[in-house]
């Protein structure tokens, strides 16, 4: 989830798209942990933005969702913003249609003071589900592995489950060591992570999810200290992760209707229970008809389903990427069929509802087009992106003249004015400005917030498609290495990767029968 302060934050000018390859061959070594082992759950839930601008109730919302699906005997760890559960933390948006005129002018004039200070509703206290027991601070996440380390000297280890929902930040330098922006604009990246998982017992197994912008660069934890120039670690971990390394993730709204949420969590966790968000049953996940829907099973769920701009990533995607090193001009002159034929049930369904929804469905080298196309940035009409470039320049200049307008006429509407003095003036011109909204330099601004709304739709829709598409060109490539390396004479590697496919399989969390009731009202 990008943290930047455009109109609507869930959108925004996006446009990025890498296909990475491997460039190293590593020894790997032997595991001694089952994945199956029947061992019981422990969870951790880290969530909340750097700051209250960005803290939106979407990702409380993820938080809250994950801990109506764990059993109710799971023991849970849940850090969150600041973690005072008393502090009204938490922005969501009312429908600015349903606001006065006059009230939605001030809004759009004066973005730059914090909006508690015009109207406090807008924030409101953390409803998670659960118990908050800590923030989202570096020290907080340091303390909870260290209870972790204790509660796993013993024979009764667990398997650890780690889900972070918030947003991310990419690492300028390559990428591969991005972060996960925690409260107080502090930073946890890839290599700090690692360093605390490695504190834990070599036994004890780890399974990540993780929803932030940026996030595919935490399937690096799969390698010594987090950084691909390393061998890989010996642990079995595991994880599945909204986007590549190079790409923003969807889900940071702060819009309040949770059935309308487009994103990775909605559909992953969904698919894996049986259950979205808002109670409603899901199926169809189990593919390969074994009785149960593993974690495999629901990530090509969401690749096949999501409607966002997320390009999803697991850790075996990462692994084959690493250590298998064909040539993309290679890899995609494979016929169509062949990889239908090589892919799991669960890839199979994936790929063609990709197919069908991007309309590629007729010719055995579709997947080699798609490729050309993702490398050329062929995606189709890209007027979407100019369009919402014109109407945010047009937007942009009306708000700049309605904030020099308004602050002239109430000097106290300025950034600089203490809060009594803002509130005062701000009451004054909601009251003028109830009078004079339908005049024209008011309306006009009116009508070029509708006409970037429209526009970023518009821009967005295209921006899905490119998902899919890089989605489709993705999955097609795992396939094909997957089979490569199945064919070849490694067989290290290739226990090695058959051991991390298992790791990926594993259900996590059981179905749901029906969510448990909130325990608090929204």
């Amino acid at each position: 989830m990008p943290t930047h302060n455009s109109l609507r934050s869930r959108n925004g000018f996006r446009h990025a798209l890498w296909l990475t390859g491997g460039l190293l061959l590593l020894p790997l070594t032997g595991r001694a942990t089952d994945p199956h082992d029947t061992l019981p759950l422990r969870a951790v839930i880290v969530g909340g933005g750097p700051n209250l601008e960005n803290n939106q109730c979407a990702i409380e919302s993820n938080v809250r969702y994950l801990n109506r699906l764990l059993p109710a005997m799971t023991p849970r760890t849940t850090l969150f913003a600041d973690g005072n559960a008393d502090n009204p933390t938490v922005l969501y948006d009312t429908d600015p249609r349903n606001q006065p005129a006059g009230e939605r002018i001030l809004r759009l004039a004066l973005k730059e003071r914090d909006a508690v200070e015009v109207n406090s509703t807008l924030y409101k206290k953390p409803n998670l589900g659960s118990r908050l027991d800590g923030a989202t601070r570096s020290a907080d996440v340091s303390r909870v592995f260290s209870r972790l380390v204790e509660d796993n000297r013993d024979e009764t280890r667990s398997h650890l489950f780690l889900y972070f929902t918030g947003h991310g930040s990419s690492d300028r330098q390559s990428n591969e060591n991005n972060i996960f922006d925690m409260w107080g604009e502090e930073a946890l990246t890839v290599r700090d992570l690692a360093k605390q998982i490695a504190r834990l017992p070599a036994k004890v197994p780890v399974t990540l999810v993780m929803v932030q912008c940026h996030s595919g660069s935490f399937a690096n934890l799969i390698f010594e200290a987090g950084d691909p120039h390393n061998d890989a670690v010996d642990r079995d971990i595991a994880g599945y992760f909204a986007t590549i390394k190079e790409r923003v993730a969807a889900g940071c709204t702060s819009e309040v209707n949770e059935a309308e949420y487009r994103d990775f969590t909605s559909y992953f966790f969904a698919a894996l229970t049986g259950r979205d968000r808002v109670g409603r049953k899901v199926t169809g996940a189990d593919f390969n008809r074994d009785g149960r829907v593993g974690m495999d099973e629901a990530y090509c769920y969401t690749l096949a389903n999501d409607r966002s701009v997320d390009v999803p990533v697991c850790t075996s995607d990462i692994f084959l990427r690493h250590f298998m090193t064909t040539p993309d001009s290679q890899v995609f002159k494979t016929p169509y069929s062949k990889v239908l034929e090589w892919a799991t049930p669960a890839q199979r369904y994936a790929l063609i509802a990709l197919s069908r929804t991007l309309k590629r469905d007729k010719s055995e080298e579709r997947l080699q087009k798609a490729y050309s196309d993702m490398v050329d940035h062929n995606y189709g009409d890209i007027t979407a992106y100019r369009d919402a470039e014109t109407a945010f320049k047009n937007f942009k200049t009306l708000r700049e003249s309605a904030k020099r307008r308004l602050q002239e006429r109430f000097p106290g509407l300025t950034a600089e004015a203490n809060g009594n003095t803002y509130q005062r003036a701000y009451q004054r011109a909601a009251a003028a400005l109830m009078g004079e909204a339908k005049q024209g330099d008011w309306q006009e601004l009116l009508q070029a917030e509708e006409k970037l709304a429209s526009s970023e739709s518009n821009q967005e829709r295209q921006q899905i498609v490119e998902s899919h598409l890089i989605r489709f060109v993705r999955l097609g490539k795992s396939v094909i290495l997957a089979h490569q390396l199945r064919e070849s004479e490694n067989q290290p590697l290739i226990n090695r990767f058959e051991h991390l496919i298992k790791a990926e399989g594993a259900s996590l969390l059981a179905p749901v029968a029906e969510l448990p009731q909130e325990q608090a009202a929204r």
